[in-house]
């Protein structure tokens, strides 16, 4: 099974993707997903593959893909049908419809079908409790189908009904296309392991954390902080009214000496993440 990872295109958005951490462990959970992504589920044997991938341990590794429910550890079917069991969802009725779920495919919660079409699982909140009973089918929410879409509007909640039409949407689909087209491991929102591609904006990284500027015997000491997905750094003094830069110390370094500093100057570190710029952060030798 592993075989199906070592692709060029694999290797390719791996490669791409460890590039933008300082320290590998930091992609696991995207390795994962990338994993899941072209196997459709992350076997244990994968877990260790990407272990190794990320520098870290597999034990630490098992501890991650087991750690959050949206890695599958077993093969599922090709819907993929989430129903949100937790209070708010339980009070507009999920049990009700997940019933009607189990009655209408003749199965039960963490069945599949035997046309491997679907699977049906309970989870914890979706974080919908607006839509309320809701349902995840993959990776999309859905209570309804629109313009011939699985859709979620505000306060439109699974029925018998709305959940007929789904499952007819899925089995159209499934006719149509013999295989699912591949997605985004993020859920199709991307073109692209981050959005790139598409010209996406993102929220700014962390900003760097607990910035220092002292006066020492060689000049001014700055120390900081930073988050793991920070890929450069920016040391900057000001000059007047104008921020020039000093300096670019790696991401792997916590501090930096100006030497032709004193006290009174002031200094602020940026930290970039890709083409995104993280808020200054200002310290006073």
């Amino acid at each position: 099974m592993i075989e199906k990872l070592n692709t060029a295109e694999v290797n390719a958005r791996i490669e791409a993707l460890l590039k933008q951490y300082p320290v590998k462990q930091g992609a696991l959970l995207e390795v994962l997903w990338i994993i899941q992504s072209e196997l459709g589920w992350v076997p244990k044997e994968a877990i260790r593959w990407a272990a190794q991938i990320c520098e870290c341990s597999p034990a630490h590794a098992w501890g991650v893909a087991t750690f959050y429910t949206m890695y599958k550890h077993a093969p599922t079917g090709r819907f993929l049908l989430q129903f949100c069991q937790n209070v708010c969802c339980h009070v507009a009725g999920a049990e009700n419809i997940i019933s009607v779920a189990e009655k209408k495919l003749g199965i039960k919660a963490g069945e599949t079908t035997k046309d491997n079409l679907f699977t049906i699982v309970r989870v914890e909140c979706l974080g919908a409790c607006g839509s309320g009973p809701v349902m995840l089918v993959n990776d999309d929410f859905a209570t309804d189908v629109q313009n011939n879409s699985l859709a979620m509007e505000q306060d439109v909640g699974l029925n018998e009904e709305r959940f007929e039409k789904i499952i007819n949407w899925c089995k159209e689909r499934a006719a149509k296309f013999p295989q699912e087209p591949k997605r985004d491991p993020l859920g199709g929102i991307t073109g692209s392991i981050h959005g790139e591609a598409l010209g996406l904006d993102f929220a700014p990284p962390p900003p760097a954390l607990s910035v220092q500027a002292t006066a020492v015997e060689n000049g001014v000491s700055i120390i900081w902080k930073i988050a793991p997905e920070v890929t450069a750094l920016a040391v900057e003094r000001k000059n007047g009214k104008k921020w020039e830069t000093i300096g670019n110390p790696s991401v792997k370094d916590a501090e930096f000496i100006d030497a032709s500093g004193k006290a009174g100057c002031e200094y602020r570190v940026i930290a970039t993440s890709g083409t995104r710029v993280a808020k200054p952060s200002l310290a006073i030798a």
